[in-house]
């Protein structure tokens, strides 16, 4: 039996963004017929004005709906300042550029560890879709670094041309849209979203492209799903590839985000798929309600992203999970390095945080870590400990 989740009650001005947006989907889908679960998502987390991360209502933090890795502890900043300064040392210099900016806190501690190793970048460059995620970064940006560094900062809407140096997608491919399917009379079918007798619901489909695509994820993990069984692949991820590739002169991307390889990810234990929603703290599993207010997520097939970036002509440099790449970086002595000559609340406090990134039921092997290059050959620390690549 599923356990049913109690949900926050929405405020006002939840409330009134969420009808908005509620009812033109239902408007749309009226006159156009169900739109595929992709497009739903897309809509719910990026229409115009209405969005989840265009609408300006908060979404990070304790006041939010979650909490990122560069939040809840600055040894995450540390670590991946330390793996793009081996890079940048390594190369010669150049840029970062992180997609996805959240608050901004990743982009001000990671300048901060930056300078104290004398390897700050040219330009820290911030690609986000949320005008008000830009606001609070321009705001963190400004209160908190010195003017040699605030400087350094610099918000773009695309990808950078001939970018040199090392770009940072942190929580990012969790926030595109996916299309679900589920196992039908042994074959695949595609989700859409419908409304049916004044309600939003979803419906199954035939479509040749996506059961070609699960027939190919089948072929892959060498096993037949079951029937019934549903999950999700993202059908964005090729494209988005081929334009970073495209764009990039040389360097290293480093991927963080919850997710596995394929073989763990259409694992017949996992057959509801991993599509869930957040909304003021709270999980769970109805992407139908509370549009617009509430995060959509699904964790990230890795061999996905290699396959996507290996064809856009990047290398596999290394996976691992989140516990492995912070602890071959050095996390262990930043922190206690942190913790010397704090009081015994401060010192709990940051222990805890810290905890939450390293041990395995909680971020530290729920979290993984891909590190791609593309025309140089770089020695990358956070792999050295336990590269897990022959797994994608």
């Amino acid at each position: 039996m599923t356990q049913r989740v109690e949900l926050p009650p929405l405020d006002a001005d939840q409330a009134a963004i969420s009808k908005a947006l509620r009812q033109t989907l239902i408007g749309d889908i009226q006159a156009n017929g169900a739109m595929r679960f992709s497009e739903y998502m897309h809509r719910c987390l990026y229409e115009p004005q209405l969005g989840y991360y265009v609408n300006g209502l908060a979404k990070l933090g304790r006041d939010g709906d979650f909490v990122t890795a560069p939040e809840l502890s600055d040894n995450f900043a540390f670590c991946i300042a330390r793996q793009a300064a081996e890079v940048l040392e390594s190369i010669g210099g150049g840029d970062l550029l992180e997609f996805g900016g959240g608050s901004g806190r990743l982009a001000v501690d990671v300048l901060c560890e930056l300078e104290k190793t004398g390897t700050v970048p040219e330009h820290y460059f911030l690609l986000d879709v949320s005008g008000e995620l830009q606001q609070r970064q321009r705001q963190l940006v400004a209160s908190e670094l010195p003017t040699r560094l605030a400087g350094k900062v610099c918000w773009v809407d695309g990808f950078v041309p001939d970018f040199k140096g090392v770009a940072i997608a942190n929580e990012l491919f969790d926030a595109f849209p996916v299309d679900q399917f589920c196992i039908e009379d042994g074959g695949a079918k595609v989700v859409y979203v419908d409304y049916i007798d004044g309600q939003i619901c979803t419906v199954l489909k035939p479509d040749e492209s996506v059961a070609a695509h699960v027939s190919a994820l089948q072929a892959d993990i060498g096993q037949q799903l079951p029937e019934g069984y549903r999950s999700e692949f993202c059908p964005l991820m090729h494209g988005w590839w081929a334009s970073l590739a495209e764009s990039m002169a040389c360097g290293v991307i480093l991927v963080c985000d919850y997710g596995c390889e394929r073989s763990r990810y259409y694992s017949a234990l996992r057959s509801s798929g991993s599509l869930r929603c957040f909304l003021r703290h709270t999980v769970h599993s109805n992407p139908l309600i509370n549009q617009a207010v509430q995060d959509i997520t699904a964790d990230v097939d890795f061999t996905a992203v290699a396959e996507s970036a290996i064809r856009g002509g990047l290398v596999l440099e290394g996976f691992t999970s989140l516990s492995d790449f912070l602890l071959s970086l050095g996390a262990l002595d930043r922190l206690e390095e942190k913790l010397d000559g704090l009081n015994e609340s401060e010192r709990l406090r940051i222990t805890g945080n810290f905890k939450q990134l390293i041990l395995p039921e909680e971020m530290g092997e729920r979290f993984m870590v891909a590190g791609f290059s593309k025309a140089v050959e770089p020695a990358l620390s956070g792999f050295s400990g336990s590269d897990l690549s022959r797994l994608l």
